[in-house]
């Protein structure tokens, strides 16, 4: 058993590299239907819930501590790429998709809530609130959504939380990929014509393709990158925490009701979620290397909160009833879905990638969008962006409905 933090993290770190390497160099089949971050969770989880290491209060502590640093840095860079203006780009037609599945979705969370609120456990308002940020813009803004709502790692809440985006979200992928040969007899079901559709998304791939840097990375590029996003990390963590809301706001401080409407922790994360929205209108967008140093923290942030989520503590009959909750909550979405893209006569390709880009996020949009048409890689992964970017906002909202109900 594994006692040591550092050798705990190197062992996290030879984990979470094998995964990507069979995904990324190996470019293992399985990695194109179940992403990479699934194993990272389970493997994480199966680690903890083994005892391969021991969740000493120290390692507890590291893991909160290096994860706390390590999340606004994460958020900034991922944000920090891509435009978010390039979204709207996209057309009324395709945003206004993502934007009325992302209604869809928190509604259900809603229903589900209110339906079966007295089986529910207590927090079960936390659990809830901590999956629809996943499944409003992806495995990003869980671990934002649980910093922002003070929940401990390795809380039961959090873990029937990985457990219902994981299984349902994965099943959910597999069922979105299914669906791609079924293009002409969905638009038959819904009137759709995607020649425009397919002309804009045409459009934007050239317009990236033709803006895209292609000198090689340099020593400075990850030198800029790592003290930009440490750099912001820093200061939004002394506006958040000592600034905004420090924890002891009364009525004569200066707009305390707006102030205190969310924790320090959630203000940090808001606050990096802004910076990273506003910094990518400007230069700072064509730093090489951001993405990259941005995609491997997210790897690590979640095999942290992944690795503190011991499977042995937990009643696996709840267990079953949350993810049969999360089942529900995807069924009601899927009925919107239909519905809307009868009425607005919607393309299989708008109405599945609007989704995935909700509830799978910059990960699995693409992969998704790459399955349907290559074409399309680029708006899945701007959609997922902007889900990216919305998602731990409206969760930190949501929860207030929840708590309120």
């Amino acid at each position: 058993m594994i006692t040591s933090p550092f050798t705990f993290f190197s062992l996290l770190m030879v984990f979470i590299t094998a995964v990507l390497f069979c995904e990324k160099r190996l470019q293992m089949r399985l990695f194109k239907i179940i992403p990479a971050l699934t194993f990272i969770y389970f493997g994480g989880m199966i680690g903890a819930s083994l005892q391969i290491w021991e969740l000493t209060p120290e390692m507890r502590a590291f893991i909160g501590k290096l994860k706390y640093y390590l999340l606004p840095m994460m958020l900034f860079l991922l944000l920090l790429k891509n435009d978010i203006r390039d979204v709207f780009k996209l057309g009324p037609r395709l945003m206004g998709s993502f934007l009325a599945v992302t209604v869809s979705i928190v509604v259900g969370f809603i229903i589900v809530y209110t339906a079966f609120k007295s089986q529910f456990e207590a927090d079960a308002w936390q659990t809830l609130s901590i999956l629809s940020s996943s499944w409003i813009g992806g495995s990003t803004n869980m671990a934002a959504t649980q910093q922002g709502l003070n929940v401990a790692d390795g809380s039961q809440a959090l873990t029937y939380a990985f457990l219902m985006d994981n299984i349902c979200a994965s099943i959910w992928l597999v069922l979105m990929i299914s669906f791609a040969p079924m293009r002409e007899r969905f638009n038959k079901f819904s009137g759709a014509n995607s020649a425009d559709v397919d002309k804009i998304i045409e459009h934007i791939n050239i317009t990236a393709t033709k803006n895209e840097d292609k000198r090689d990375y340099e020593f400075m590029d990850f030198m800029i990158t790592i003290g930009l996003g440490l750099a912001v990390a820093g200061a939004v963590m002394v506006l958040g925490k000592q600034y905004v809301n420090p924890g002891n706001l009364t009525d004569e401080n200066f707009l305390s009701g707006l102030r205190g409407f969310f924790s320090g922790s959630g203000w940090v994360v808001i606050l990096a979620t802004i910076t990273g929205i506003i910094g990518s209108m400007t230069p700072l967008k064509s730093v090489k290397g951001s993405d990259h140093v941005g995609s491997v923290l997210l790897y690590v942030v979640v095999g942290l909160i992944a690795t503190s989520t011991d499977f042995s503590t937990i009643d696996f009959g709840d267990a079953a009833f949350y993810i049969l909750a999360g089942f529900l909550i995807l069924a009601f979405h899927l009925v919107v879905l239909l519905i809307m893209a009868k009425v607005f006569k919607l393309d299989l390709y708008i109405c599945g990638i609007a989704s995935q880009a909700n509830i799978g996020g910059s990960v699995s949009a693409p992969i998704l969008a790459g399955t349907y048409n290559k074409a399309l890689v680029p708006a899945g992964l701007m959609m997922g962006i902007f889900g990216s970017a919305i998602g731990t906002v409206t969760a930190l909202m949501l929860a207030k409905i929840l708590i309120a109900m």
